[in-house]
């Protein structure tokens, strides 16, 4: 894999590489870009993928390579701090401070955020934990449609934001996510130093993610915010008033449609237009204030311009959308949320991206068809290299054809019981792993009354502080959704049993991948729904063996993968090759056995002879 990036970066032509679980893919593309001394991002799904790269691989291969590499981490602004929106906060009066805080049971957050900007070097949120609601941190952090920048603010020479951008332009390596490197490319290149080399790790997600970024979205909450910030400095308060009333209006419009694809009617069409008119009109009137410069007021202004001219060029967008993009509601109906998704990512990755720099992709698994996603050449080269991590002999797949049909009314009872029974047998060391949120609070419900063990569920604290708890005590049971599915590390006796609820596969109705079956037809299903499930589950299993001496379980709790023909095959094929089962006892025989393993060796390590 080394020899083939090294070829890639020296050739300049896109690489992808589908590199199995233990092959050191991380040593693999980091080893040549080093020594190739050019300048170079990573893009990586997760945070704690770009915290080991950056604190333990790079350093690893600097000092086995003999020479000597900066590397700095960047994220988005809004995972900072900011210290302007924190003091003109501590600043505001009373009802204002209530107005964003949505009550007064957010102070204790926001007095521990004051204590900890004291002491903070990097201001980054992550820090925190417990994590701050979403709606506090928003009171004290900015995107990037609404920060003026280091200069105009008033406090832009102390900004962590700031000063994490200036260390990452001067390092040889920057260390992001992908969603940064999406809105890099959508912002025609102004987010990231030029650099020579581009590697996006797990980059299964790719499409997603620059169909995400490259698109637009529009909320009544989102104009209701601007609201609030046109009437923190304008004298006239008719204009942010006209402003409520359009925030009214596309609620009221989007509600009958969330979780829908939408064409733009003549009624919502005039919603949309008096909203960009009545924006455009309180950008005139802050363009016409005149506060002293290097003040609160100075900044919020700013800010302000900022936001309306970003929401002018939203509402442009979606009015403009075309036969390239779907038109669908998201989130709820309290806070529906108009999105623009283009479907055809290709050309903008051929606008953007290749020809432009050397790019490596790489995953643990690669779906079919992602060239043709990304807009590749055929003749683009795939590199397909195993894990040599004998999985026949350190592990089983169960799947029960015995449990009802994951759509039936008793599916989710049975689920939990069958979880109840494993994770007993294993003594804890359990992963759950859940395809909604619903299931998986449910099942923690469940669990806590039937099994004696810990249960960590996500949400309950932020996703490294469970970590670190599940690692801690081998007795606890993590509970989670998609985003534990993949990027995180559990070696070791911690994890002996993952579950999945079900297979995960998209909604039928879900807008962008149903925009995505008109398209492709009859061969729908194998083109769109059958790809991410294969990710998702190879993602899934893959976090039960991490290194040559795990050993352990994955139940797929949902018997399709055992009784289904036209696609079990397609599924299982995809997993990592354990040994298979449909035998319950068999499971709980193995489980209990490593469990009774895993009790000696600490009984042993605590022995004092």
């Amino acid at each position: 894999m080394a020899e083939a990036v090294a070829a890639a970066i020296d050739s300049g032509q896109p690489l992808l590489v589908e590199a199995g679980t233990g092959t050191g893919k991380s040593l693999a593309y980091l080893t040549p870009t080093v020594a190739a001394g050019k300048r170079a991002v990573i893009a990586t799904a997760t945070i704690a993928l770009q915290t080991q790269l950056v604190d333990y691989d790079i350093p690893l291969v600097a000092e086995g390579l003999e020479t000597e590499v900066s590397a700095a981490i960047l994220k988005g602004r809004r995972n900072y701090l900011c210290i302007q929106r924190l003091a003109e906060f501590d600043r505001s009066n009373h009802s204002e401070q209530l107005e964003l805080l949505k009550g007064s049971s957010a102070g204790d957050h926001l007095g521990a955020i004051r204590e900890w900007a004291l002491t903070t070097i990097e201001g980054d949120k992550e820090e925190l934990d417990p994590a701050p609601p979403a709606h506090v941190w928003s009171a004290v952090s900015v995107g990037a449609d609404e920060c003026p920048g280091r200069v105009r603010c008033p406090l832009g020479e102390k900004c962590f934001s700031e000063r994490a951008r200036a260390i990452a332009m001067e390092a040889d390596v920057i260390v992001t996510n992908h969603h940064y490197y999406g809105l890099h490319l959508a912002s025609g290149g102004a987010l990231l130093p030029e650099h020579e080399v581009v590697v996006f790790d797990e980059a299964h997600h790719i499409p997603e993610v620059v169909g995400a970024t490259n698109g637009t979205e529009l909320s009544g909450g989102r104009v209701r915010t601007f609201a609030r910030r046109a009437r923190q400095v304008l004298t006239d308060d008719e204009l942010p008033k006209l402003l409520d009333r359009t925030a009214l209006d596309l609620d009221e419009f989007l509600r009958p449609d969330v979780g829908k694809q939408v064409s733009i009617g003549p009624d919502l069409l005039a919603v949309l237009v008096s909203g960009r008119d009545r924006a455009d009109r309180v950008l005139s009137a802050l363009r016409k204030a005149n506060p002293k410069e290097g003040t609160d007021a100075a900044a919020r202004v700013e800010r302000a311009i900022l936001g309306a001219t970003a929401l002018v060029d939203s509402i442009d967008s979606v009015i403009s959308a075309d036969d390239d993009d779907v038109l669908w509601v998201d989130g709820n109906s309290s806070s529906p949320v108009l999105r623009r998704t283009p479907l055809d990512v290709g050309s903008i990755l051929e606008a953007t991206l290749w020809g432009n720099c050397a790019v490596v992709l790489t995953s643990a698994t690669l779906p079919d068809g992602l060239k043709e996603q990304l807009g590749l050449s055929p003749t683009t080269k795939i590199l397909r290299v195993g894990s040599p991590f004998p999985f026949e002999e350190l592990g089983l797949l169960y799947c029960s054809p015995d449990l009802p049909n994951p759509n039936s009314e008793i599916a989710r009872e049975r689920v939990q019981a069958e979880m109840a029974k494993l994770i007993e047998a294993a003594g804890g060391r359990t992963l759950g792993l859940f395809t909604s949120s619903a299931a998986m609070q449910e099942a923690a419900v469940t669990l806590r009354e039937a099994v004696k063990q810990p249960i960590l569920v996500q949400g309950e604290s932020s996703k490294a502080a469970l970590v670190r708890q599940f690692k801690a005590d081998p007795s606890t049971v993590l509970l989670a959704t998609l985003s534990f599915w993949q990027g995180i590390d559990l070696p070791g006796n911690t994890l002996t049993l993952v579950t999945i609820d079900r297979i995960p596969f998209q909604r039928p109705n879900e807008p962008v991948a149903q925009a995505r079956r008109d398209r492709a037809g009859a061969s729908a299903f194998r083109v769109v729904d059958l790809p991410r499930a294969q990710i998702l589950l190879a993602q899934g299993a893959g976090r039960l063996v991490r290194r040559n001496d795990d050993r352990g379980v994955v139940a797929i709790l949902d018997p399709r993968l055992a009784t289904q023909r036209a696609y079990r095959w397609d599924l299982i094929n995809a997993l990592p090759p354990f040994k298979r089962t449909r035998h319950h006892s068999e499971v709980v025989d193995f489980l209990r056995s490593l469990n009774d393993s895993a009790e000696e060796k600490t009984a042993d390590a605590a022995s004092p002879n």
